[in-house]
Parts: structure tokens; C-alpha cells; sequence
């Protein structure tokens, strides 16, 4: 260690802290090093026992997420499905590459046009079924790499990994002592940290980063399980007693119950997510205060909140560690070279950090108001409010700045869930209707021909894991 040596000290030991520090050493430049101030590493319920990455994300890429796979610690994500939401439907909430249209007409429009000229036509929702094409993927239980030819319905797959957290932190944590960070030397008190990253969790988040009110939650039940025979999806399910999630693992997997205090006890929380999953035998569990809800300013002068420090969820969606692939992305994007440049790096992490959080947490916001549930959460605030307006009254999508999620997907997410457009883009009434539902026709049937063909999940997994 020299005298103008740039320390960063990472406060923690779970996952946020291990994949910073890989990431760190990594892309930090010279004269720069990483001193991680190892915690013991968190209990069950602390952090997710899941994580859901992007296949081309900074997780994936710092761990090798395909050996994760071949050890059989981890399985592909394809969405995930919510359980009679509404008039006991399943809704497959999915992101895919958005949708060619018809000479200029979005699908969406052209399909409201359909719906709207037949009365015995089946509604808007159901006619934009077929054309959730990763969905049905997901929901069929077959597996999809999506196809460099865009003119392949594989294009518009965007399948994600799904990887057990606590072999991907001892992974990390292996790559990031062999990239040189150091754990906690005896004289860390002489250390003078340049920067420091927080990635312990909070226990309030406090002015508007707390969403207890929006989101309708303050704890969080949380059990590991072995056995059951569970489809490789997240499953998110709205229970009376309150929002239900279970992500699977080779063997067992997670599970998650977020519920409010004030209408169920931890007994009945604990009765109510056991009779969900059915036979299982729960290998640990944890019930935790939970204040969901995000640091508005998580990088402050020489300071850095990251993962849990930032941001919590409970796991709902998969948000948390969704949120944790977006704040290390960042902070690539972000990373100062010279003392006088943190002010700004700071700055434009935090708009886009936040941004991003923000609208995640109105997607969550609007599922969970159109639930059983729905009447004791905060109003939707204005971005979310604006987007419900722009949709029900012309079938459209707000675009907002760093908003994670295209028009298509928010169209058909509130589709989904009930809301019907009172009008249409006025040139689907120039289209040859019969011509148009020909396209999609052949568009729907290509991609059957595509389902048919692929491989079952399981089958998929097996192949990897016998190195095929």
C-alpha cells in the first residue's frame, strides 16, 4: 500500500459487497485498490436466496453464470407468472424484444380495432395473448436462446438466468481475492478510504424512499424448501393474506411471503405461504421487518450505498436483485478517475440509480393495485397515474426517461390486468383488417412452429450439465 494509493472500502459480506469488489477490480484504473471489510455472511431472509440476472449482465459476466448452471446450482428464468389476479386468470408478466407492426400500426392498435368491431369478438386481453410469445414460452415450461436472425421468432426472446445467491457470492468473492482485493488487514484503522460502499441493509429508509403505504407490506416471511416438483418460472401469487413469491432451485428453491403486520400474524402468514407451495420440507425460515423503499441519494459525497444499503423490495418480482444488476451497471458507467470528478459521477448515478428504481416500483405499484388488496395502498403517484391515463384513453405508452421497460410491455401488462382503451390510433382504421389479422396470423403460427420445437426446460439443463 503507497501514500497516494485510492482505497475503496466495501462495508459488508454478502453478495452487493462481493460483486462490487469483483467488479471493482476490474475496471478501477491504476492506483486505485479494494479493501473489503468482510461481515459474516447474511442470515436467510437478509438478502434473496435467488438472483435474477440478465444473460448479458454484469453478474453473469463477473461469475460465469453458464458453470453456475452446469453445477446445477441455477436454471433460466423466463418470467414470471401471477396467480389469479384477476377473475382467476394467470397473467404472464414478460419482457421480449417489442413487436414488428403493420404498416405503422403498433399490434396493440390493430388488435383493439379487432376486439372492437365484433361483440362476440373475446376481449382485448385475450386477443393479445398469442402474441406474448415469451410467456408461452415460460408457460409451456421450454426453454428459448434467442436468435441473433431477426427475422427469427427466437429474436424476440429474452430469457434471464436465475442463480442460487449463495454460490454466485462464494464465487464472486473467489474472483475478486484472485483480482487482488484484500479482506481487512489488522491495521485497518490507519486505513484512509478514498471511497467507502455500504452494502449492509437498512432498517428504514426514510422522506419518500419509504413505500410501505405504496406497496402495502412491512414484513417479509422468507423459507428455503427442498422437494416439490416446481416449474422453472417465478411464480408470484396474490393471496389474501398477502403478495406470495417462489422462485425454484435444482432440488428445492425460495420462497417469500410479503405481508402487513396489522392484517396477519407471522402464524398465519407462515399457514397461508406453506398451503401455497403444498408438500415441501422447509430447510430454514426467517420472518424480518421489512420497510420496502430505496435511498434517494445513495451516493453522497465520498459515499456509496449499494444492494441492500439502497434499495428493498423483500424479493417482490424479483426486483432486488434486478435493482442490484442496475446499480453495478451504473457504477461502471459512473466510476471517477480523480478526486475532483466524484461531485458529478455522484450526481449522474444517483438520477439514473433512482430513476430506475422509481419506475420498477410503479410496475410493482400497479400490479399490486389492481389486486385483492389494492384499496389500502397510496394513490399511483404521477408518472404511473400518466401512464394509466395515456392507455385507457388512447391504447398508448408513456415513455418515460430511464424507464426499464418498453411501450409494449406496459400495454400489455395493463391489458393484462383489466384496463381496456377507450380509442385506438385512428390510422388502424385505414388498415385491410382481414390482411392484418392474416399477419398475425402467420406471425402467431410461426412462432407455434417455433414452440413445438424446443426443448423442455429440464431437457435443456440436463444437456448443460452432461457438458452438450
Amino acid at each position: 500500500m503507497t501514500g497516494t494509493e485510492k482505497i475503496w472500502v466495501i462495508q459488508g459480506g454478502g453478495l452487493a459487497a462481493w460483486a462490487a469488489a469483483a467488479l471493482l477490480a476490474r475496471h478501477l484504473p491504476s492506483g486505485h485498490s479494494v479493501l473489503i471489510e468482510a461481515a459474516a455472511p447474511p442470515a436467510l431472509g437478509e438478502e434473496p436466496e435467488v438472483v435474477i440476472a440478465d444473460p448479458d449482465g454484469v453478474l453473469v459476466q463477473l461469475s460465469d453464470g453458464a458453470g453456475l448452471l452446469a453445477h446445477g446450482h441455477g436454471g433460466f428464468f423466463l418470467g414470471s407468472l401471477l396467480r389469479n389476479w384477476r377473475d382467476g386468470r394467470d397473467i404472464a408478466v414478460v419482457e421480449q424484444e417489442p413487436l414488428p407492426g403493420i404498416d405503422g400500426v403498433a399490434l396493440a392498435d390493430v388488435v383493439l380495432r379487432v376486439a372492437r368491431q365484433s361483440p362476440d369478438a373475446p376481449d382485448y386481453a385475450a386477443l393479445l395473448a398469442p402474441l406474448q410469445f415469451q410467456a408461452r414460452v415460460m408457460a409451456a415450461g421450454r426453454y428459448a436462446h434467442p436468435s441473433p436472425d431477426r427475422q427469427s421468432p427466437r429474436s424476440l426472446l429474452r430469457p434471464r438466468l436465475m442463480l442460487d445467491a449463495r454460490v454466485l457470492t462464494a464465487r464472486l468473492r473467489d474472483i475478486a481475492l484472485r483480482a487482488g482485493v484484500r479482506e481487512t488487514p489488522e491495521d485497518a484503522r490507519e486505513v484512509r478510504a478514498f471511497m467507502t460502499l455500504e452494502t449492509r441493509a437498512n432498517g428504514v429508509f426514510s422522506g419518500d424512499g419509504d413505500w410501505t403505504a405504496r406497496l402495502g407490506y412491512d414484513r417479509c416471511l422468507t423459507v428455503r424448501f427442498a422437494g416439490g416438483d416446481h416449474a422453472p418460472r417465478l411464480d408470484i401469487a396474490n393471496l389474501e393474506e398477502g403478495l406470495a413469491s417462489r422462485s425454484p432451485l435444482p432440488g428445492g428453491g425460495f420462497a417469500s411471503l410479503a405481508y402487513a403486520a396489522d392484517r396477519a400474524t407471522a402464524d398465519v402468514a407462515k399457514t397461508a405461504l406453506a398451503a401455497w407451495l403444498g408438500g415441501i420440507d422447509v430447510a430454514a425460515q426467517s420472518d424480518v421487518a421489512l420497510a420496502p423503499g430505496l435511498d434517494t441519494h445513495p451516493w453522497s459525497g465520498r459515499r456509496l450505498a449499494i444492494g441492500p444499503a439502497a434499495a428493498r423490495f423483500g424479493d417482490a418480482l424479483g426486483l432486488d436483485s434486478v435493482l442490484l444488476e442496475r446499480q453495478l451497471t451504473q457504477l461502471v458507467a459512473s466510476l471517477p478517475g480523480a478526486s475532483d470528478q466524484i461531485s458529478a459521477c455522484a450526481e449522474a448515478y444517483n438520477e439514473a440509480v433512482v430513476r430506475d428504481m422509481r419506475h420498477r416500483a410503479d410496475r410493482l405499484h400497479f400490479i399490486l393495485l389492481c389486486g385483492s388488496q389494492g384499496q389500502r395502498l397510496a394513490p399511483a403517484g404521477d408518472d404511473l397515474a400518466r401512464r394509466i391515463a395515456q392507455f385507457t384513453s388512447r391504447n398508448a405508452g408513456v415513455g418515460l426517461d430511464g424507464d426499464p421497460y418498453d411501450a409494449q410491455h406496459w400495454i400489455m401488462l395493463m391489458a393484462s390486468l383489466g384496463l381496456m382503451p377507450r380509442r385506438y390510433d385512428i390510422q388502424a382504421d385505414r388498415l385491410d383488417i382481414k390482411a392484418a389479422m392474416a399477419s398475425l396470423g402467420r406471425m402467431v403460427i410461426a412462432f407455434d412452429q417455433t414452440l413445438a420445437a424446443l426443448p423442455a426446460h429440464s431437457q435443456f439443463i440436463d444437456r448443460l450439465r452432461e457438458g452438450g
